[in-house]
């Protein structure tokens, strides 16, 4: 934390995330089209890859949504941060409700919160919890 920012923002700390119905053409979208790096993919199984945007510290996260109707257009604001738990009092002390933290075993952590217009928006972190 700074003085500039209030929360504790990791070096790599924004990045927007799409929900994808097909996983194999989005991959093949961002990364052969556009150009972007993959730097983590983990399939369908667990449905989601990471893509390195051309802005330091930026990235593109997709989500495989197996079920359902994806409304385009939405995405989700993600901001990465060293300390969940400092992030989460820090918006409760400026009277913004958030989800409970979800943990997800050696994979990552996480809460989700909404701007002042009802935009998503999601805190992650390394996970909190992790194997033995």
């Amino acid at each position: 934390m700074t003085d500039k920012y209030p929360i504790p923002y990791s070096k790599e700390s924004v990045y927007f995330q799409y929900n994808v119905k097909d996983f194999d053409r989005a991959r093949k979208f961002y990364g052969e089209i556009l150009g972007f790096e993959k730097i983590w993919d983990g399939g369908e199984e667990v449905g989601w890859m990471e893509f390195a945007l051309p802005i330091a510290g930026s990235r593109l996260g997709l989500n495989y949504q197996r079920e359902g109707e994806i409304k385009r257009g939405s995405g989700v604001l993600t901001l990465v941060v060293d300390d969940l738990e400092v992030t989460k009092k820090y918006l409760a002390g400026k009277k913004i409700e958030s989800d409970d933290i979800v943990d997800i075993p050696d994979m990552v952590s996480y809460f989700n919160f909404h701007d002042s217009e009802g935009n998503p928006i999601q805190a992650v972190s390394d996970p909190r919890v992790k194997s033995e």
